[in-house]
């Protein structure tokens, strides 16, 4: 995570209110992801938890302060302000030391408890590495809140591939039913937990979905082209070559998705699929220049790489 701060009031376009999407970034792209409800609150100075104030336009009563001086009542201006029942428990930021109150989210049961353990970690989680609260939100994904899982899965979102990898994963217990709803945002990272998840149960389910996403160039398709060599291995490798890179009429885009696939996978899985993948793009890369390309772009090999002759002993042939 980056340790500036943002400005409140544009974090909030990206990640107001669980209920209605939050952000969206994926494990296995390179960008750098919009912030979550957890980046919002780490990066303010000021949060509190209010209900509505009967027959006060944008007034709440403060029940509890978790950031910043202790407050009895704060007002949210016009424009940002929430239609919620009286009794409903409501997250509050403040945009910078002396801006406007913000609400962010409405608190379910359960989830105000999260974001209170949250706060107690903000100058830990700021300053210090990622694994703390990557650890955290792991042990959430089967919470029986579903606004903390969403939570949870957002933040595991955020990470790059090789620490979601690396992290203490249980088996997602909703998983199945989830990867069936039709939440777009949420996809890749729990297709990503499919392959994560070694159970073989998924492989049919990644195959299939991968072919629709191909033949639709569907953004996520690296999602599935992940997962399914994490789960597979070299039998995964296999197929993406045979069934994708190795056709002559597979737009430049798709090729794009299902090489930056491999790349993440050849960075970080194990040796035999690593093997497998260098030797497998090497030869496409010596059979068709744009693939070469794509391999010196996404596997970082720069500039002067030029593909190793087909009889190289070399055992990682994409090693610079």
């Amino acid at each position: 995570m980056g340790k500036c701060r943002w400005h409140l009031a544009w974090a909030m376009a990206a990640a107001l209110t669980l209920g209605s999407g939050g952000a969206h970034a994926c494990a296995f792209h390179g960008y750098t992801p919009n912030p979550t409800l957890v980046d919002v609150l780490l990066a303010t100075e000021q949060v509190a938890l209010g209900k509505p104030v009967a027959g006060g336009a944008g007034q709440y009563k403060v029940v509890q302060t978790l950031a910043g001086p202790s407050l009895t009542e704060v007002e949210v201006p016009p424009g940002w302000r929430l239609t919620t029942p009286q009794a409903d428990l409501v997250l509050l930021a403040r945009d910078g030391a002396y801006g406007h109150w913000l609400p962010l989210a409405v608190m379910e049961d359960g989830f105000a408890h999260v974001l209170t353990q949250v706060m107690a970690q903000q100058s830990n989680w700021i300053y210090g590495d990622d694994g703390p609260r990557l650890r955290f939100f792991a042990r959430l994904i089967n919470d029986p809140n579903p606004q903390v899982r969403k939570l949870a899965l957002e933040e595991l979102d955020r990470v790059p591939y090789a620490a979601l990898r690396a992290a203490p994963l249980a088996k997602v217990q909703r998983l199945p039913r989830d990867l069936a709803s039709s939440d777009e945002k949420l996809l890749p990272i729990r297709v990503l937990l499919a392959g994560l998840s070694k159970d073989r149960a998924y492989a049919g389910y990644l195959t299939a979905e991968l072919d629709k996403a191909v033949g639709q160039d569907l953004p996520y398709l690296g999602a599935y082209a992940v997962a399914l060599i994490e789960l597979n291995g070299k039998a995964g490798v296999q197929r993406i070559f045979e069934k994708y890179l190795e056709r002559d009429d597979l737009p430049e885009s798709t090729q794009v998705r299902l090489v930056q696939a491999l790349a993440l996978q050849y960075r970080n899985g194990p040796r035999g699929t690593r093997r497998m993948i260098g030797d497998k793009m090497a030869a496409q890369a010596r059979r068709s220049p744009q693939l070469a390309r794509l391999a010196r772009e996404h596997f970082a090999l720069g500039s002067r790489w030029r593909p190793p002759a087909a009889d190289s002993t070399d055992e990682f042939v994409l090693e610079r």
